[in-house]
């Protein structure tokens, strides 16, 4: 039979899983101007299908697409913002000034959506593990098979222990 998760520590693995990819996925950019792409649009549109693969991977925790959303968008805030107070004292000037919770504000948006795209796949695992429970059980005493929410027996009269 399948596990089901408590919902809370899934949005937390959700949020947890989006702050640390984020972070992690944010490195290459910080090597684009090495690379010769010094353009910030550049860095920012590539960042933003980064993001959006953040909030995918992310969501796949979560059970429903709301929490994969509601995970993905402060776990992706909280790296992203992480991610620029890390840089921006060596003299690193990814963001123009002021941008900072903007930029990160909107990348945490898409990964996000993306968090509430795979976040929904979720509700199938739960699905799936209610459709594995049995749907009769047996009396203890005669074996006669009766339903879940019976109390007694409806061949010997006997009372069943609860689920």
């Amino acid at each position: 039979m399948a596990n089901v998760r408590n919902p809370i520590f899934s949005l937390i693995l959700t949020m947890t899983a989006a702050a640390g990819l984020s972070v992690l996925l944010s490195i290459p950019v910080f090597l684009f101007p090495l690379l010769g792409l010094p353009y910030l649009e550049l860095q920012v549109f590539c960042l933003a299908f980064a993001a959006f693969g953040v909030g995918m991977i992310a969501g796949r925790a979560s059970f429903l697409g709301s929490m994969g959303f509601a995970g993905a968008l402060i776990g992706g805030f909280a790296g992203f913002l992480l991610f620029q107070w890390i840089f921006r004292p060596t003299g690193w000037l990814l963001w123009p000034s002021g941008w900072e919770f903007l930029l990160a504000l909107g990348l945490a948006g898409l990964c996000g959506v993306g968090g509430l795209s795979t976040g929904k796949l979720g509700v199938r695992r739960v699905e799936r593990a209610i459709q594995e429970l049995p749907e009769l059980r047996r009396c203890q005493r005669c074996g006669t098979r009766v339903g879940l929410s019976a109390r007694r027996c409806w061949s010997c009269k006997a009372y069943l222990p609860p689920i």
